[in-house]
């Protein structure tokens, strides 16, 4: 009897733990559902003229910003968004700014 309670000691936070860090990993939630999200919630548009673009971001890489920039560039006018600058501004934002050129051939 008394080796079974041993046992039954030497167990029981075995099973007790794999079973708490099972349901701690299913409950957690991501920060965001999905990568819409997390860009729609981070990026904002803070001047925008025929010849440049200027965007106030956080927690978004600067590649998935020219992108966004190349589209704006190219309804100007058929032209290529070439990054200016980037800040880093108040907050831990960043500020960047795309010219939309078009160059020679």
């Amino acid at each position: 009897m008394k080796n079974k309670l041993t046992t039954l000691f030497l167990i029981f936070p075995l099973v007790t733990g794999c079973l708490t860090t099972q349901t701690e990993t299913m409950s957690v939630k991501q920060a965001y559902e999905s990568d819409y999200e997390r860009f729609f919630q981070n990026v904002v548009i803070k001047e925008k003229t025929p010849y440049s673009i200027t965007y106030e971001y956080k927690d978004v890489r600067i590649d998935e910003l020219a992108f966004l920039a190349s589209r704006y560039c190219q309804e100007q006018g058929n032209k290529h968004a070439y990054l200016h600058d980037t800040v880093l501004y108040r907050n831990f934002s960043r500020r960047a700014t795309f010219d939309c050129l078009e160059l020679q051939n």
